[in-house]
């Protein structure tokens, strides 16, 4: 009866094992990882490099949760090609005309509100502006996304584990760009059924600092009233969130068709900041010939 049981329970274990492979295999390697990303956006992988530019243009909304309040409807529009980028999220708005990160292989800038006036999240991408450089911001979306080529990005001491974030468990890559970023961590999240990215998160934290913050919240018209220079001094905390949804086929393609940015400012002298933009994508470009340089410059 013994010898019945244990095959009995063998078994039921060997099935188990098929039916939740998750619990019982390890977390891929980071080169594992990656090769599943890059698979999970098209069956040949090579295809992607004959790519040489990426547009789009789409809706955007933004949503002012802490620091002001009110949200805003608009436009979008990103363009890639090859190291360069270019981000617009445009909103009717005098105060708040919208949103410009721009990188034209040399240097990066960014919109302003008004003369010499950055928005919080423009005064992280210009500051830490290392982050456009390299092709970060936009994942797939951008041509120079390290993953496509990371025996040329070199990152060091890459580290894959598997974590829960809002609920949902992912597999979680830490990633060090070769080029120091500083104090900056940087952090992506795969889906590990599909090894879609879903997700990466910036961290800085800086003492002594001074950033942009708005001051004042939105009138009953939900406008910007205004917007100003906040000194802050004590240890500051940053975080931007990319996240990626609402995947759809795009010729061969498998691209996300919902790209939103979560920012947030913390700190002990200062009242915090929380907004979200989110851009919903409508119709895609690849390979468009005469791109106007001009679009990879925010301020002309």
């Amino acid at each position: 009866m013994k010898k019945k049981t244990g095959i009995f329970i063998a078994s039921c274990c060997c099935i188990f094992a098929v039916l939740a492979p998750g619990l019982f295999a390890k977390d891929p390697s980071p080169e594992q990882l990656i090769a599943g990303h890059l698979k999970a956006i098209v069956d040949a992988p090579a295809a992607l490099s004959q790519i040489k530019s990426i547009t789009f243009v789409g809706t955007s909304e933004v949503n002012f949760i802490l620091g002001m309040s009110g949200n805003m409807s608009g436009t979008s529009m990103l363009v890639s090609e090859g190291p360069k980028m270019g981000i617009v999220m445009k909103f009717q708005d005098i105060n708040y005309p919208g949103e410009y990160f721009a990188y034209d292989g040399k240097s990066v800038s960014v919109g302003h509100m008004k003369p010499g006036l950055k928005s919080p999240i423009a005064d992280f991408m210009f500051r830490y502006n290392k982050v456009l450089k390299n092709g970060m911001i936009g994942g797939i979306f951008s041509n120079a996304w390290p993953l496509l080529d990371v025996k040329g990005d070199k990152p060091r001491n890459m580290k894959v584990r598997t974590t829960r974030v809002d609920g949902a468990e992912l597999y979680e890559l830490e990633y060090r760009p070769r080029d120091d970023h500083g104090d900056m961590k940087i952090r992506m999240y795969f889906d590990p059924e599909t090894y879609r990215h879903v997700r990466t998160e910036y961290k800085v934290s800086t003492r002594d600092d001074v950033t942009t913050g708005f001051n004042s919240p939105i009138d009953g018209d939900g406008m910007v009233k205004d917007m100003a220079i906040a000194e802050v001094r004590g240890e500051s905390y940053y975080t931007l969130t990319e996240k990626f949804d609402d995947f759809k086929k795009v010729g061969e393609l498998t691209l996300p068709h919902s790209y939103t940015l979560d920012y947030m400012i913390d700190g002990l002298n200062q009242s915090g900041f929380i907004a979200k933009w989110n851009i919903n994508i409508l119709t895609w470009g690849f390979n468009t010939p005469g791109i106007d340089p001009d679009i990879f410059k925010a301020e002309k």
